[in-house]
């Protein structure tokens, strides 16, 4: 039974009780850079890491803010609504609904910015985490910085190639 959760806006990334911000250099131009992160869902199965390519859009065209999708990591499916749209820049949404009851909210920002050898990448996993979880969102960090450097290699692979 898919859980829902609270309804945030961009303000929840910077206030967040539990806020990860983490960067890597991407060797890809800013809008390419972009088209992969806020293109189709189903692309997110090529570069981050446990998606699967099942991901599709809940909304029709145009894409942008309000927009919703469904995508699906390691085997769990979430419902997500676009928050900021900004082509080249900027790609956040929060998770509106998952199938299991880790948060009461959560959200996501990808922030762009050129840089000499392509893009860099600044992600920020924001949560309000659960009872159960609150104790363990420390350790987060290292694991939420092991998977940035991992997902700016598979971007490399998946966008330069």
């Amino acid at each position: 039974m898919p859980w829902d959760m609270r309804p945030v806006d961009t303000d929840f990334l910077d206030s967040a009780p539990y806020r990860c911000v983490q960067q890597a250099v991407v060797h890809t131009p800013p809008d390419r850079l972009f088209d992969a992160i806020a293109g189709d869902p189903a692309g997110w199965g090529d570069w981050f890491p446990g998606f699967d390519h099942s991901g599709h859009w809940l909304t029709e065209d145009p894409t942008g803010p309000g927009s919703r999708r469904a995508v699906r990591m390691a085997g769990l499916r979430y419902e997500e609504t676009i928050l900021a749209w900004i082509p080249g820049e900027r790609f956040a949404f929060r998770v509106d609904r998952a199938v299991v009851p880790l948060a009461h909210a959560l959200a996501e920002d990808y922030r762009i910015a050129p840089h000499p050898s392509g893009s860099t990448l600044e992600w920020t996993f924001a949560m309000e985490p659960r009872l159960v979880l609150r104790p363990t969102a420390r350790f987060f960090d290292p694991v939420f910085g092991r998977l940035i450097k991992r997902l700016a290699a598979n971007l490399d692979r998946h966008l330069v190639a």
